[in-house]
């Protein structure tokens, strides 16, 4: 599925293209699932200030099989399950060598600056390559949401049990999969959602109170939850209507994780509450392959798992974006790869 224009989700369509071929550290990964993400929107309707080349293949999350190794990869071999970790840099400049690809001045971005896995093959550098077990569908629907959500919450926010977590609109695959992850280290999770239909999402996931922003106040039931104390954690990636309230819902010495700002710009920010209670607001994206290895072994233990709501083929993969763009998807979209 390709675009050869910005524009809608009616720009996606089918073609063919060349197989990709692995050069050397690289692999060929045979897809067979995949599922949506905001991203794959956002690159379609054209991201500000990074052009991709068209005609373009979205996709960031890949699940499949080995299909190819290049010249010098010696721990993977063909017809070996695996995911693959979205983001890469350089390999050999300082964030790289230090593990902070996704730092790297020429991080790069499956389904963004790369094509990606909504295609049959899909070429990926090998240490982004992970060997994994499990149901392939799951394991299509973790990536990308994973990594974000165990990045923010354990890598930025060093979240810890005991701890308390606000997740804002925690009802797509970034949120429940955080609530999981922050369960998975002992903290205790407040999400907030708008819908009440939506909320069964956050049952599923195991939110320990879930708030309902269109009828209640989400900073007072914090203050309620914990004893006055606020939250030790917040994730925010709406940010234009709630990064104040996130300041407010702070517990003393807490952080912000924000990753998006799906609310828009910033309104007004109460700066004598932000330093008054040592607060870090921090800002992330995407995470680097060890962090996506570390979290793939929490699906592997069995303490996360993706809830997936809509299943489609890839071949219907306009659908799938008039879906998100509707807002009526909650939890994840997986796509089987149904083409040829």
């Amino acid at each position: 599925m390709v675009f050869d224009s910005h524009g809608g989700p009616d720009v996606l369509h089918e073609a063919e293209v060349p197989d990709p071929r692995p050069g050397p550290g690289e692999v060929v990964v045979r897809v067979r699932y995949t599922s949506l993400n905001r991203i794959d929107a956002l690159v379609r309707r054209g991201y500000p200030g990074i052009k991709v080349k068209l005609p373009h293949i979205l996709g960031s999350d890949v699940s499949g099989t080995v299909e190819e190794v290049g010249e010098g990869v010696d721990f993977l071999r063909e017809g070996q399950q695996v995911i693959a970790a979205p983001v890469h840099g350089c390999g050999h400049c300082e964030y790289c060598l230090t593990g902070r690809e996704n730092m790297c001045r020429l991080w790069s971005m499956l389904g963004f600056q790369e094509d990606g896995s909504y295609a049959e093959l899909v070429k990926v550098p090998a240490r982004a390559v992970i060997p994994a077990e499990g149901d392939p569908e799951e394991l299509g629907a973790l990536p990308l949401s994973l990594l974000v959500a165990y990045r923010s919450l354990v890598s930025v926010a060093n979240v810890s049990r005991g701890q308390y977590v606000l997740i804002w609109g925690a009802t797509g695959g970034v949120g429940t999969l955080a609530i999981q992850v922050a369960k998975a280290f002992g903290a205790r999770v407040i999400a907030t959602t708008r819908s009440e239909e939506k909320a069964k999402v956050l049952r599923e996931a195991g939110a320990d109170l879930i708030v309902n922003t269109s009828e209640e106040d989400a900073v007072s039931r914090v203050m309620e939850f914990t004893d006055g104390r606020g939250a030790d954690v917040v994730i925010d990636y709406v940010v234009g209507t709630t990064l104040d309230k996130s300041l407010e819902a702070l517990a003393i010495g807490g952080t912000v994780v924000v990753f998006g700002y799906l609310g828009g710009p910033v309104k007004e920010i109460n700066w004598n509450r932000f330093y008054l209670k040592h607060a870090r607001v921090v800002g992330t994206h995407t995470g680097s392959p060890w962090e996506m290895a570390k979290a793939y072994q929490l699906y592997a233990q069995g303490l996360v798992r993706p809830i997936i709501t809509r299943r489609l083929g890839l071949s219907q993969a306009a659908e799938a974006h008039r879906v998100m763009e509707e807002g009526s998807l909650a939890g994840k979209l997986t796509m089987k790869v149904d083409l040829g």
